[in-house]
């Protein structure tokens, strides 16, 4: 598991949080993190239901939709843990997806903090 709360880069795409607020504007982008953030929280006790029942492909699904909505959003250590996730599912690896859920909560929670204080900036 990683230490908490890394710098603020390795967690954001920066570019791409100010290019949301620069299509949205400030309000536009915190409705769409809002969605995002229920979203995934959804999706983060779906995998963590589908791997431990060993429903591999469900959980890699799951992953998946993690992964491609946290690089839409700039969740750029969100999108490479659900991409960890994802690859272990296929592999079958219990452990791997386990170790990799558990860095993709931190850092959801991490991107959620970080987005917001780039965002209080904007």
């Amino acid at each position: 598991m990683k230490e908490p709360f890394h710098n603020r880069d390795s967690h954001l795409h920066i570019e791409q949080i100010d290019g949301l607020v620069a299509a949205a504007g400030a309000d536009g982008a915190r409705e769409i993190i809002e969605a995002f953030q229920r979203s995934t929280s959804e999706l983060l006790a779906s995998l963590h239901t589908h791997i431990s029942a060993a429903d591999y492909a469900a959980a890699a699904a799951d992953a998946h939709a993690i992964k491609g909505s946290a690089a839409n959003v700039g969740g750029k250590r969100l999108a490479q843990s659900a991409s960890r996730i994802e690859q272990a599912c296929r592999d079958g690896s219990s452990a791997g997806a386990s170790d990799a859920l558990a860095d993709a909560q931190q850092d959801y929670e991490q991107f959620t903090l970080f987005f917001n204080e780039h965002l209080s900036r904007a």
